[in-house]
């Protein structure tokens, strides 16, 4: 019956959701305080056989399946059901996700049984302290459980083909966009446009993902139809889809398309056509390494397929603060080399080499990746002069990745800069429109928060759409259809700590004296935290746990635990390296002291759990078994064990991976180290402690579990944060929420729904884009953009130079700047443009007084040219200098209190 279940595919299905229904049980017991938890066989039988034999779709979830045909005629269906369910049950028990309890009648799934060890769990100190009296440091445990979706793709997708097909039918009877009808006769822009599209099937054909979701060929369809014709201006684009779900290929595959279209030889456009803004440094690089590969795959296409193209057309290009101090995977097939992006060569073969990226500051290219804070610096300087403005065609696309990080004060920042980068582009080409695209997994207010951040008059979201559920406004042709599908489960256990406490912990027989009676020597006084709580959970989580080795692919077995400080993400690395090392108990890992030894060890091991009481369990086992503890935990009422009992016995903790102290790496200001403060770039760790600098874009296929220590600072982000968990669709991840003792820690533990499955509401990202001290600060910042764009050479001399005197010339165009200013910020009245000029004008007249005064003596300066670098000047030479100014600044206080008649102000 099995091998039938196997050849009809049936099998994982079923094992599925007899899983889900034991889980589904358990995290009812042990939310209502029952973390003994357990179901017995015969109620589950009860569910398997109404649901898979009669067929019963209330029994059980998604859609029945009928095993019957898979009986032997000889038997009845009852008997071949129970025979069949016990082998399935076998078979779970056999995989690790299930474990007998009690008297092999009843189960517990492996999370459940984990979820018990946390909800136990107490701080050691050393071998004399007895068990029983060290501190608790859990309050209440709860579990949750939920579905994880995806977009259909695959078979269940679309078409590429076809969907390529119908872009092409409406582009023949299209209006080319200007640049391509200022480069190109009306047939080879057409040409290019096929030819470009040919290339993104071939590379989804290269890489079998021609069964694209329906959402990722729509919008194919509305993004690159709108960037090569005069389809939908004014419109910007939002991409939402679950995390994994495919966004980046949807806003990608239409923006290759593009930068092929444009480099046909019949079209050969000059310029940048891609702006990618990441909100993380760490995205950027992870990104940018995605683009990598694609090219190089169209790369290797170009090379040995009929195209257009003698060779790659396209480049990229990353542009950040520490853009050439990244590595990056090799992208050639079957290395497993690393790429530095200050030579762009293989580390383990020097022909590796990647002519067609780059990441120097100064580089430009068709794709350029960057943070928007390096994109508000380009607008002004001499960088962003010749990548964007120097050429004919300015960029087409700009994306805003992971848009729900842009809010407060920094989504106030990057709506400015939006709004300055248009004025610009149309500077350069008012007949050009930008085609600008958002994208994010968490936002609930995608289409008028995207009009926002980009201020465009209209937005149109771009999503898988949910059939009969679908709530949104767009594409309601499509809603007839449920483009979504189940791919199984996730975890949550959210565990509220002890408060904050010291705590005297007896040593030695003290422990059963009364405490009246302990001397100062017979007892160790300690201060239990809440991070005492997160450091045991982190490493029982690691090391007991179900880690899995697929048949192709990585171990998956890492766990990326997250703090919402810097400080922290050190504190709690080195506290979790010092447990996993031979700092911890008397020299030993602090894991080790709840091994399950009385089975784990061979007779006569000593083992490393002090309280297991291995004789006891060893002298009753059967001759098969080490200790009748070994096939099931122990039972309270046959076999009892107050070591299990009190969660001092990990049952679980016996694979070769669960027994080997973990390596622990800390990651926070773009920097991934070791406890001991070594820069790594490599993938040997076990447990990653990092901030929110990993919260997007870290899609690791080895990580099975993530942590979050304290209420997390938002719900959005902390969705994104347990995301980056089982990135394939047949892991089931688990997330860990430890809660402290803060007003916030306490709201979240009550209310836990909110972060397991936030109610859409709260998922809005709000954004005042109009914020009044933001604006002036980017009215000025626009200014300085003017410059940069109309008149390149006087504008470097301005802003790296800092000639007051120029700019004070140029500001005498005042009607011109004011023109400028209200292109980028129609919302803003003539006062306020006014009063922010007046200001500068201000500003420059007061850096235009003199430095040292007639009075003290010297050489007459201006404030501003004793703070102007010369070129050439070394960064040696800057002390002395600033040493001089400190001692003339000092000199003139005093010479101001000694003369009233002298008037200086020394404050500017």
């Amino acid at each position: 019956m099995w091998k039938a279940l196997k050849a009809a595919e049936q099998s994982e299905q079923v094992q599925q959701q007899i899983l889900r229904w034991t889980d589904s049980e358990c995290k009812e017991q042990i939310n209502a305080g029952n973390y003994d938890a357990a179901v017995p066989l015969s109620d589950l039988y009860d569910r398997f056989h109404r649901f898979f034999v009669q067929g019963n779709a209330d029994a059980g979830t998604g859609d029945t399946i009928d095993i019957t045909h898979t009986f032997p005629s000889e038997l009845t269906n009852t008997v071949a059901s129970k025979l069949l369910f016990q082998h399935i049950i076998d078979k779970l028990v056999e995989r690790d996700a299930l474990l007998y309890v009690y008297d092999k009648q009843r189960v517990r799934s492996r999370v459940a049984e984990v979820t018990r060890y946390f909800a136990l769990l107490r701080q050691r100190f050393n071998d004399e302290s007895d068990f029983e009296h060290a501190p608790s440091l859990t309050k209440m445990v709860k579990m949750d459980i939920q579905s994880r979706e995806k977009p259909k793709w695959g078979e269940d997708g679309i078409n590429l083909s076809d969907e390529i097909r119908d872009i092409l039918d409406t582009i023949r009877t299209a209006d080319p966009a200007p640049e391509l009808a200022a480069a190109a006769n009306t047939g080879s822009w057409r040409d290019a446009t096929q030819s470009a599209l040919e290339l993104i099937y071939k590379l989804c054909s290269r890489r079998e993902m021609t069964g694209l979701a329906a959402f990722q060929g729509r919008a194919l369809d509305r993004l690159y139809r709108q960037a090569v014709t005069t389809d939908a201006r004014d419109t910007s684009h939002v991409v939402t889809a679950s995390t994994g779900g495919g966004k980046t290929e949807a806003f990608l595959f239409p923006i290759l398309a593009y930068t092929f279209t444009t480099a046909h030889p019949d079209i050969k456009l000059d310029g940048v056509d891609a702006v990618l803004a990441y909100p993380r440094k760490d995205l950027c690089d992870n990104q940018f390494e995605r683009i990598v590969e694609y090219l190089y795959d169209l790369k290797q296409i170009i090379a040995k397929q009929d195209t257009p193209f003698d060779s790659l057309p396209v480049t990229v290009a990353l542009q950040h603060s520490s853009a050439e101090n990244t590595e990056i995977d090799c992208p050639v097939d079957g290395c497993d080399g690393r790429i530095s992006t200050d030579s762009m060569e293989c580390s383990k073969d020097p022909a590796h080499n990647l002519d067609f990226a780059r990441a120097d500051k100064g580089a430009t290219a068709d794709i350029i990746v960057v943070t928007p804070d390096t994109l508000h610096r380009r607008l002004m300087d001499h960088r962003g002069h010749s990548q964007f403005w120097k050429h004919s065609s300015p960029p087409k696309f700009v994306v805003l990745d992971e848009v729900h990080v842009y809010t407060n004060q920094y989504g106030m920042h990057v709506a400015n800069v939006m709004r300055r980068f248009k004025a610009a582009l149309k500077a350069v080409d008012d007949q050009q429109d930008p085609s600008l695209v958002a994208s994010s997994a968490t936002i609930s207010n995608a289409t008028p928060f995207t009009k926002k951040i980009f201020g465009t008059p209209h937005a149109e979201e771009i999503t898988p759409c949910k059939g009969d559920e679908c709530t949104g406004d767009h594409y309601k042709d499509h809603c007839d259809i449920n483009e979504i599908e189940e791919i199984g489960w996730e975890y949550l256990v959210f565990i509220k700590a002890t408060d904050p406490r010291e705590v005297q912990v007896p040593q030695g027989e003290a422990k059963y004296l009364p405490r009246r009676d302990w001397d100062e020597d017979d007892f160790v006084e300690t201060n239990v935290t809440n991070l005492s709580s997160m450091i045991q959970v982190a490493f029982s989580m690691y090391h007991t746990i179900l880690k899995e080795q697929p048949e192709s692919g990585p171990l998956k077995n890492k766990i990326l635990g997250f703090v919402d400080s810097i400080d922290s993400v050190k504190r709690l690395g080195d506290y979790i390296h010092d447990a996993e090392s031979d700092r911890g108990v008397e020299g030993m890992e602090l894991f080790r002291l709840r091994a399950p030894d009385a089975f784990l060890r061979e007779e006569g091991e000593s083992g490393t759990n002090p309280d297991c009481p291995k004789h006891q369990f060893r002298s009753n086992a059967a001759d098969h078994e080490r200790a009748v503890c070994e096939p099931l935990p122990p039972n309270a009422q046959l076999n009892p064990c107050p070591v299990y009992e009190a969660g001092e016995c990990w049952w679980t903790m016996t694979g070769d991976l669960d027994l080997e102290p973990m390596d622990v790496y800390m990651h926070k200001s773009g920097r991934t180290e070791t406890p001991d403060g070594r820069p790594v770039n490599d993938d040997a760790w076990d447990m990653m402690v990092t901030t929110s600098a990993l919260e997007v874009g870290f899609d690791h296929p080895g990580i099975m579990g993530t942590f979050q220590y304290r209420a997390p600072m938002n719900i959005p982000g902390f969705v994104q944060r347990k995301g980056r968990g089982g990135r394939d669709p047949e892991d089931h991840p688990i997330s860990v929420v430890v809660l402290g003792s803060r007003p916030e820690d306490a709201f979240y533990f009550h209310h836990e729904n909110l972060l397991s499955n936030p109610d859409p509401r709260y998922l809005q990202i709000n954004l005042d884009e109009e914020n009044e001290f933001v604006r002036t600060e980017h009215l000025v910042s626009a200014i300085f953009d003017y410059l940069n764009v109309t008149d390149h050479d006087t504008a470097d001399e301005i802003y790296r130079r800092l000639d007051i005197d120029t700019l004070d010339e140029k500001l005498q165009n005042q009607e011109e700047i004011e023109d400028w200013l209200h292109r980028a910020f129609p919302a803003v009245d003539d006062n306020h443009i006014t009063e922010v000029l007046d200001e500068i004008q201000n500003y420059v007249t007061r850096t235009q007084a003199p430095l040292t005064p007639v009075a003290i003596g010297g050489e007459m300066q201006q404030f501003w040219e004793a703070a102007r670098i010369p070129r050439g000047t070394k960064q040696s030479d800057l002390s002395s200098q600033l040493e001089d100014l400190k001692y003339k600044r000092r000199l003139l206080r005093d010479l101001s209190d000694q003369d009233s008649n002298i008037s200086i102000q020394t404050d500017e």
